[in-house]
C-alpha cells in the first residue's frame, strides 16, 4: 500500500469527500433484544448471520454534509499523492475529555489497506495533543465491518442509542483511552 499522509481538511476536499460511497455491505449485523419487566430492563446485541449480503445506507444524509462539517471540532483527512482517499470526523468534548468520532469514511479502492486505521490513530494523537484522554466511535448497529474495526483496535462496547439516526437505525458507541 502507498504511504497515507493524514492532514487537516481544506475546502477543495469537500466536493471530493461527498462524492465517496458512504454506505458499505455486509452480510453480519448486531441484533438488540430489549426485555423490560418490573424493576429491570436486559439489553441484549448478538451477531446476526443475514441470508444474503445487504448493502447498509450511510445513516446520516450525504446531501447535507457540508452543513453538518461546519459543526464538527475537526475534519482529518487521508491522502495518497495528496488525493484524498478516506476521511474521519469527531466532535471533543473538554467536559467528558472525550473525543467522539462521528464519520470514517475510506473511498470504496482503498478499503481494508489500513486506512481507517491510520485516521483513527491520527485522531487520537490530535485528541492527546488537545489533553483529551478518551476516544469514542459511533457506528449503526448494522455496520459490522466497523464494529470489527473498533474491537481489533481495542475499542470496547459502551453503549447505545435506539431511533439515533435519521433513518431511525441504532447507534452503538465503542470507547478506549488514547493511550
Amino acid at each position: 500500500m502507498a504511504e497515507v499522509m493524514i492532514r487537516s481538511v481544506v475546502s477543495p476536499d469537500f466536493s471530493v469527500l461527498s462524492d465517496f460511497r458512504h454506505s458499505v455491505e455486509t452480510q453480519t449485523v448486531w441484533q438488540m433484544d430489549q426485555v423490560v419487566s418490573e424493576g429491570e430492563v436486559c439489553v441484549n446485541f448478538r451477531e446476526m448471520k443475514l441470508p444474503r449480503l445487504m448493502k447498509l445506507t450511510y445513516p446520516r444524509s450525504t446531501t447535507d454534509l457540508m452543513e453538518r462539517w461546519k459543526n464538527l471540532s475537526t475534519i482529518l483527512v487521508g491522502c495518497v499523492d495528496n488525493v484524498p482517499i478516506g476521511y474521519i470526523s469527531s466532535s471533543s468534548f473538554q467536559t467528558t475529555s472525550n473525543v467522539w468520532i462521528k464519520d470514517i469514511v475510506v473511498h470504496e479502492r482503498w478499503r481494508r489497506q489500513g486506512v481507517a486505521t491510520s485516521l483513527i490513530k491520527a485522531m487520537g494523537d490530535w485528541g492527546e495533543e488537545r489533553g483529551l484522554k478518551r476516544i469514542t466511535l459511533e457506528m449503526s448497529s448494522k455496520n459490522y465491518p466497523t464494529i470489527c474495526l473498533a474491537q481489533k483496535l481495542g475499542f470496547e462496547f459502551c453503549g447505545y442509542n435506539d431511533f439515533y439516526y435519521q433513518n431511525n437505525d441504532i447507534a452503538i458507541f465503542f470507547a478506549r483511552l488514547i493511550r
